[in-house]
């Protein structure tokens, strides 16, 4: 169970270190900034909820694409371009 914790400890310490960084600073402060555009434009153009817009741009950023989402307007489609 020790190493178990001893895990998590030395994660949030490696994060907490890499949270001081300004280079993963400032991509941190650009993927959220993007998150947030994405998730405004598509609530927007879409007509998607909250969490869906942002659930959208979360899997569109991470490239992941799982396809249950689509936008289906040309100006959706065009952002999401």
């Amino acid at each position: 169970m020790l190493p178990f914790f001893y895990t998590f400890y030395k994660f949030g310490k490696s994060t907490w270190k890499a949270l001081k960084d300004p280079e993963f600073e400032a991509i941190g402060t650009l993927a959220i900034v993007m998150l947030g555009i994405g998730t405004l434009t598509y609530h927007g153009l879409e007509g998607w909820g909250w969490i869906d817009s942002l659930y959208f741009s979360v899997v569109t950023l991470a490239t992941v694409g799982y396809g249950d989402f689509a936008p289906h307007t040309e100006a959706g489609r065009l952002f999401t371009i």
